[in-house]
């Protein structure tokens, strides 16, 4: 996986990138009950900074978090001292247990760079789900991406957000560029990201997904206000 963040896990949760993971878990809570059956276990790919883990609460359901970053797991140790994390490709990596729910949120599928390694990462999702298992992901669309063709400042009195991108139509890539200056006394540490993210026709993810062994696919906007023709986050939800 691209874009592997480093002094910007540090900052990543007090710069507010963290919000998506508690509306996920939200989101996921309301998922549970509804269907029912709680899982016993859950596989968070690309789990980032622990954020997911903390929101969902305390419970006795058994929880792995898998990140390549290992600024980001660094602050998840320390916010969920008993999770287990391990530092590893969600693509690649190889665990010897299955899980009830497996998760591949906030843009994570975008980070991918082409459909073969999007296809491989879906095969490894289903590789470590149980045999009555739940995949739950999200990804931007190509309207979503293309919203990070402009510039956005954010100032709070503690530090200023500064991001923009740039959207490639004709691929369907984006490149963003976040630089923030966090307040540090009368001084201020300048943090700068560059991500790069991807997205792909719904019709080649329901394909990927059907090779992978996903039998059923449910897909809906993220946005409720958004149609699901219009949407710019999808999320998917599949067995």
């Amino acid at each position: 996986m691209r874009n592997a963040y480093g002094d910007f896990s540090k900052y990543y949760d007090y710069l507010g990138w963290n919000k998506f993971a508690r509306s996920a878990a939200i989101r996921i809570k309301s998922f549970i009950k509804l269907r029912g059956v709680k899982p016993k276990s859950i596989l968070d790919f690309a789990c980032g900074t622990g954020e997911l883990k903390k929101a969902m609460g305390k419970s006795n359901i058994r929880y792995v978090g898998v990140d390549v970053s290992a600024g980001m797991l660094k602050v998840a140790r320390g916010k969920c001292p008993g999770a287990k994390f391990i530092r590893d490709d969600a693509a690649s990596v190889r665990l010897k247990e299955k899980f009830d729910m497996v998760l591949f949120l906030f843009d994570s599928a975008n980070h991918l760079n082409s459909l073969t390694h999007l296809k491989k990462m879906f095969k490894n999702a289903r590789r470590h789900l149980s045999d009555d298992g739940t995949f739950i992901f999200d990804i931007l669309t190509d309207i979503g991406l293309e919203r990070w063709e402009h510039i956005d400042i954010r100032r709070t009195d503690k530090y200023t957000v500064i991001s923009n991108g740039y959207y490639y139509p004709d691929d369907l890539s984006a490149d963003i560029f976040i630089e923030a200056f966090v307040k540090k006394g009368n001084k201020y540490d300048r943090v700068y990201q560059k991500i790069v993210e991807r997205t792909y026709p719904p019709a080649d993810i329901f394909n990927a997904l059907t090779e992978a062994g996903f039998l059923k696919v449910l897909v809906s906007s993220y946005n409720p206000d958004e149609e699901l023709e219009e949407a710019s986050r999808l999320w998917f939800v599949c067995g």
